[in-house]
């Protein structure tokens, strides 16, 4: 799901910042001379800048981590009803290792948990024991088959589908992407002091990391800087093979998220939106899509938990 910061607007940054910005979305890592030469300014002007975005919170530079490369392969985006006041039920999940996300939601379902786990039987364990909480009523699982759409990945087109880790990940590693995950941004003299090798060594392992997708920097711009005044979620059902109407429904503009699951529901995305026509707007186009037989959606009221970091406890 998308990370949701609710900080400075666009009116408060200059033309300089917006320029910025687009660099930093392209390449996180990019470097101040490169930064520098692509804005035309010194390398000084530019690092205080991009310093002082990070500070304000217009921009968080961070490592997602592919969980597959930790051996969590298995994802399950579960509604959540629960009986009276959802908050206590919330944070218990929220303390569950296995919950990668925990939100409340609008509408009719409560809570929204995305749980991660290292095989099917993992999974269902810790579904069951979601189910154990006194509070919950009921949960509608649906398990991810293939993304279709991800507004924050820079992986090349082609197969999405789930499936073997593609790097083996030692110790090392795990303690690289620890610290990756809290600053992408973080130099090769920073990561190489956290790894206990020389410079040359850890770039040639980070950059490797990266070139295997076990670890993807990503800038994520606060709503307020977009213009973005919160996001939705939509499960969808439809008739026939799921697929194309799922490359159909990634069409759309402003889905930051789409992905073919398994369940009552067929397709699950996400959307952000600037305001209640434009979600409205886009809910009727998705709708329109051919072989979209029914759309469900939730707005995210409140982020509880965001985790990128299963299996590097």
């Amino acid at each position: 799901m998308t990370l949701a910061y609710d900080e400075p607007a666009m009116a408060d940054l200059d033309e300089v910042d917006r320029a910025l910005i687009d660099a930093l979305v392209a390449d996180g890592r990019a470097s101040y001379a490169a930064l520098a030469r692509r804005i035309g300014m010194s390398q000084a002007a530019i690092k205080a800048r991009v310093l002082r975005l990070l500070d304000s919170g217009a921009i968080h530079i961070l490592g997602r981590i592919d969980p597959r490369a930790l051996g969590y392969g298995e994802f399950a985006y579960c509604l959540i009803d629960a009986e009276g006041p959802v908050e206590p039920v919330a944070g218990r999940l929220a303390e569950m290792e296995e919950a990668a996300f925990v939100l409340i939601l609008a509408g009719t379902r409560g809570l929204f948990v995305e749980f991660r786990a290292r095989d099917a039987e993992h999974l269902d364990a810790a579904i069951e024991a979601a189910r154990a909480d006194p509070q919950v009523r009921g949960i509608d699982a649906s398990s991810l088959v293939a993304y279709v759409k991800q507004d924050w990945s820079h992986s090349p087109a082609g197969d999405h589908r789930l499936g073997a880790r593609r790097r083996t990940v030692d110790a090392t590693d795990v303690r690289l992407l620890k610290h990756l995950a809290a600053d992408g941004r973080a130099t090769f003299a920073e990561l190489a002091e956290v790894a206990g090798m020389s410079h040359a060594a850890t770039r040639e392992r980070v950059l490797a990391l990266m070139a295997a997708g076990v670890v993807t920097v990503q800038t994520i711009v606060s709503p307020g800087v977009l213009g973005v005044k919160g996001y939705a979620g939509l499960m969808i059902e439809v008739d026939g093979p799921a697929g194309p109407v799922a490359e159909e429904i990634a069409a759309v503009a402003d889905l930051t998220l789409v992905a073919i699951v398994l369940g009552r529901f067929d397709v699950i995305a996400e959307a952000s939106y600037r305001d209640e026509a434009h979600l409205a707007e886009l809910l009727d186009r998705v709708r329109s899509v051919e072989g979209v037989r029914q759309v469900e959606a939730f707005v995210y009221l409140v982020e509880v938990k965001e985790s990128m970091t299963a299996g590097l406890s």
